[in-house]
């Protein structure tokens, strides 16, 4: 890997010497090709192999001497991940993406905590990561409540969406449920009559139920299954659902062909689509019930505390101001 070039804007100096206690700081780590801190514009900058040294410890080294260097922290909100690989798999591109300190993917949350170097990456910089990894960031506008409403936004079409695909897949499987359970329990009636109402075999019409399913169910999964191995080569979720739906689908259409001997399985191809796509659906409206949950119980978080002296003084300071050993006055009905 080619050698990378980082600046930094630094924090704490207060003369000359601090930009050269930083410098030697730099140049002391292994990887460091060469370091330089400049006083008169707080600025930092060096040429080091990503390979040996990552800049979170770039980052640690200058806390360490005594100094700070600038950085940001967002919240990015992922779609279309379906297990912890996924979250693995975006949490690698992002730390690959140069000026990322560091990245923590919740597959749970749908979001990624990425922490970065403002001078050399930006959140635009974050998305093409989450996006060449091949799932799909929710771009945000400026501002916490705009923030919000795209998460949202994002949420309740996934929500959507996964219903729509659920309600479709349930309604060309019925009738194949239907024939499974004629073909078990009423002794093949209205698979005979349904072979001579249309004049084909049982198998085409389940094919002709099935490819529909096939195609916009399982096409996520294809998308997903192909992302997880050539673009972040790794197998998640999507890799086994695609594996076994596609087995049972192209199996069948090799014995309705006649190119093998056989029963069909048309219905189990469908059926495990229909069933993931449903557990989908389920877990993005939990998540999404979760979410709004959980942000209706910050919104119920004090913002100011008060603090009584050791004179019996009260007052009023804002919440992250309290430090431990501090007395605080408790109203009645509230807990701590």
């Amino acid at each position: 890997m080619a050698m990378r070039t980082t600046h930094l804007d630094i924090t704490g100096m207060s003369c000359a010497n601090c930009s050269g206690t930083i410098q030697d700081t730099l140049e002391s780590l292994d990887g460091v090709v060469e370091a330089s801190a400049n006083f008169a514009t707080d600025e930092g900058s060096l040429e080091y192999d990503p390979e040996v040294l990552t800049l979170g410890e770039i980052y640690d080294a200058i806390e360490s001497a005594g100094y700070g260097a600038v950085s940001e922290t967002v919240t990015v909100a992922i779609s279309d991940m379906s297990c912890a690989n996924c979250a693995e798999a975006n949490a690698t591109a992002l730390e690959d993406t140069p000026g990322v300190i560091s990245a923590d993917v919740n597959y749970a949350t749908d979001e990624a905590q990425v922490t970065y170097n403002p001078a050399e990456a930006s959140r635009g910089d974050l998305y093409d990561a989450i996006e060449a990894a091949g799932y799909s960031p929710v771009r945000e506008g400026n501002g916490g409540d705009a923030g919000t409403d795209a998460r949202d936004a994002a949420r309740e079409g996934e929500i959507s969406k996964q219903l729509r695909l659920t309600l479709f897949g349930a309604l060309l499987s019925a009738p194949m449920l239907l024939f499974m359970a004629d073909k078990l329990v009423l002794g093949g009636g209205i698979v005979a009559g349904v072979e001579s109402l249309v004049g084909v075999r049982l198998g085409w019409v389940e094919f002709a139920l099935a490819t529909p399913v096939q195609a916009l169910l399982g096409w996520p999964f294809y998308k997903n299954s192909y992302n997880a191995l050539v673009n972040n080569g790794r197998a998640n979720m999507d890799v086994l659902i695609a594996l076994g739906s596609s087995t049972a689908y192209l199996y069948s259409v090799a014995v309705l062909s006649g190119l093998i001997a056989g029963a069909v399985y048309f219905d189990t191809a469908a059926l495990i689509l229909v069933f993931i796509t449903l557990g989908n659906y389920l877990e993005a409206r939990s998540k999404g019930q979760a979410g709004e949950a959980l942000r209706k119980l910050l919104e119920m978080e004090a913002d100011q505390a008060t603090l009584v002296d050791e004179d019996g003084t009260e007052r009023e300071v804002p919440l992250d101001e309290v430090e431990v050993g501090d007395r605080m006055k408790v109203r009645p009905g509230e807990k701590i």
